[in-house]
């Protein structure tokens, strides 16, 4: 059986564990929805990824073996304000906070 990780609909909230961090899922050697060759090959108990739900697999795996902070802009950051050359920009945090209402306002009326 393939499937379609991207454009798949089956995934309802009985599943335990994604396509993206499953550790055994087989691949169609050309990034393809896999052909019957392919499913007799590794097995009718296998997933066979697309090329786009290979390379969001690897996006996700990147992103949890991440800190997800950048050390050396926060050191850059915390040198710039020590030393006083860190200036704010006031107009364009306070376009920003009104913009953010406004898309509040939108969603919430």
């Amino acid at each position: 059986m393939a499937i379609d990780a991207l454009n798949s609909r089956i995934y309802k909230s009985g599943v335990k564990e994604s396509v993206a961090t499953a550790k055994n899922v087989a691949q169609d050697p050309k990034g393809n929805v896999a052909s019957k060759e392919t499913v007799s090959k590794f097995g009718s108990d296998s997933v066979v990824l697309t090329n786009a739900a290979q390379i969001l697999t690897k996006g996700t795996q990147k992103a949890k073996e991440s800190s997800g902070v950048d050390s050396a802009k926060v050191e850059k950051l915390k040198n710039a304000i020590k030393d006083g050359s860190y200036k704010i920009d006031y107009e364009s945090v306070a376009n920003k906070l009104i913009d953010s209402e406004d898309e509040l306002s939108s969603i919430f009326g």
